[in-house]
């Protein structure tokens, strides 16, 4: 009888650090997809700003192309810096949804180019507003706090973006 409960140990305690592997691997990917997901959206944010900075008509607009670029920018060599810390890695190239808005922004010109501009800032940054929230979700967010806290501390930033945009995109003919 006591071979068999230790047995039953041993197969519990083996069962438990496998769960406990599993966990520390979904965590990992938990933060990574979260910095995957985050940094292509900036570089998103970014690529299309310039496109802005040269393209847009209006001067708001090219301005806010500008402003994109700026602030974008500087959360992007933040970002780098905590995923280098954290061995983590950045990717290199945009996710296939941001790549191919990028492509039909460059496909436009003039009063065309501005509207669908401003109308990509907009959505882009409620997708940005909504991924950043439940990263930084105490609950339910990336299981790193400093990455959580980074995505917690990105979303006034955020929230003025999209309600400059969205100021923009209602009077953007």
């Amino acid at each position: 009888m006591k071979k068999i409960a230790f047995y039953f140990l041993v197969a519990a305690t083996c069962a438990a650090a496998v769960s406990c592997k599993k966990d520390n691997d979904d965590r990992f990917k938990d933060n990574q997809t979260f910095v995957n997901e985050a940094s292509s959206s900036n570089q998103f944010e970014i690529q299309a700003g310039a496109l802005a900075s040269t393209r847009a008509t209006n001067a708001e607009v090219k301005s806010f192309g500008v402003h994109m670029v700026t602030d974008h920018g500087a959360v992007g060599q933040e970002m780098a810096t905590l995923v280098q810390q954290k061995g983590w890695s950045m990717p290199a190239d945009l996710l296939p949804k941001h790549k191919s808005k990028i492509d039909s922004l460059s496909a436009l010109s003039g009063a065309a180019f501005d509207k669908k501009f401003m109308t990509m800032m907009v959505m882009s940054h409620k997708e940005a507003i909504d991924l950043f929230s439940r990263a930084s979700d105490n609950e339910s967010g990336v299981r790193d706090p400093d990455l959580r806290n980074f995505a917690g501390a990105k979303l006034p930033a955020l929230r003025m973006h999209l309600e400059h945009a969205t100021s923009l995109n209602t009077r953007t003919p």
